[in-house]
């Protein structure tokens, strides 16, 4: 059995070779008529499984066009042997065996970005073939995925967040989705205390996805962000050039060390929050690839936290708030760290997957 769109696109394809004009409208007409279907509705069912009966018809039609002795009993089962198509059910196949999850997508990811075309078109082009450039470069990505256990945002450097493509390379963590529940809370935050020009922290930015969302989505915004590491502050001040975030500046800092500004309207942090035992729950290729210092953290993952809560007071305006980004066990022991160094309003958000993901609090003098 073969599918519509592979009816169609092979049989385009075969009166195209013999130069005849309007292949596409034609072969569409003839689909069209032959499946009772009005021709704009061929591509919504492009995976209609179509019978022999419907091929036999199909090839009749097209006999009509051409001298029946041109045309080829076999053009419509005929495959290439080295096209698109298959070799993406290859490379799945491959990532599957090497128990690769989300094979198919990563696989379309390096597809997509290898040759050029959107994700979701590449159906249209199974039957093409590729040149042996490009071959190779594909090989290559899905060779490093499958047995190297290569994280694809670094292959590609690219991950979006928040409806943004940030550059990534292994010097910084890679950006997970988790971490947009903090973005929204904080921004939600913003929006709601309409302070005209709110002024705010991020500690330990990394790639910079948190301070550069934040500063985008609320242009009014003056964002600093922080980190020890000068990888992560070069990968930042790019991302800040592509995206063209003219409100937020990077300073390289040990937490509050090199911060002056005591007058922050908002803290926001995702520091490394992973303790060493919890490595067995951790991903293999973010153990193999991605930066440890990102990830983990002593006094089994809480230290950040702490030493973020114990200083923030000093640093927040008066109704300021601090953010984190925590582990999936730490929302309690996190909030009630918090209350200790005197935060009100202390406020566990979870996540899309019902886990603590975010604690919140506020600094009130009352």
């Amino acid at each position: 059995m073969s599918n519509l769109l592979e009816i169609l696109n092979k049989s385009v394809d075969y009166l195209e070779k013999r130069k005849i004009k309007e292949a596409r409208l034609k072969v569409e007409s003839i689909l069209a008529e032959v499946l009772s279907m009005q021709r704009i509705m061929l591509y919504a069912n492009f995976e209609r499984e179509l019978s022999q009966k419907e091929i036999a018809k199909i090839k009749e039609k097209l006999n009509g066009i051409l001298k029946k002795d041109e045309y080829k009993s076999d053009i419509i089962t005929a495959e290439r042997e080295e096209n698109l198509k298959v070799l993406l059910d290859k490379s799945v196949s491959f990532l599957e065996k090497n128990e690769i999850p989300e094979a198919r997508l990563k696989t379309e990811i390096i597809f997509s970005n290898v040759l050029g075309i959107e994700r979701m078109m590449l159906f249209t082009k199974y039957r093409d073939e590729i040149d042996e450039e490009k071959k190779n470069k594909i090989r290559e990505y899905i060779h490093k995925i499958g047995k190297e256990k290569f994280p694809i945002q670094y292959l590609l450097n690219e991950q979006e967040f928040y409806g943004r493509s940030f550059y990534v390379d292994k010097g910084v963590l890679i950006p997970r989705l988790d971490t947009e529940v903090l973005v929204e809370k904080a921004l939600n935050i913003l929006n709601e205390e309409s302070i005209e020009e709110p002024k705010v922290l991020d500690i330990g930015v990394g790639s910079g996805v948190i301070g550069i969302t934040i500063a985008l989505e609320v242009p009014t915004s003056k964002v600093m962000g922080v980190d020890i590491s000068e990888k992560a502050l070069e990968i930042s001040s790019k991302n800040k050039k592509i995206l063209k975030a003219g409100n937020i500046k990077f300073i390289k800092s040990d937490l509050f060390k090199n911060i002056e500004y005591k007058k922050f309207n908002m803290i926001v942090s995702n520091p490394p929050y992973i303790s060493s035992d919890e490595t067995d729950v951790m991903s293999e290729d973010a153990l193999l690839h991605e930066p440890s210092e990102a990830l983990f953290a002593g006094s089994e993952g809480l230290y950040f936290y702490n030493s973020i809560s114990k200083k923030a007071m000093e640093y927040l305006d008066e109704n300021g708030y601090l953010l984190f980004e925590i582990g999936y066990k730490q929302g309690e022991i996190v909030a009630k760290m918090m209350e200790t160094y005197g935060f009100k309003n202390v406020e566990i958000i979870k996540d899309l997957a019902g886990n603590d993901r975010v604690v919140v609090g506020q600094k009130l003098n009352n």
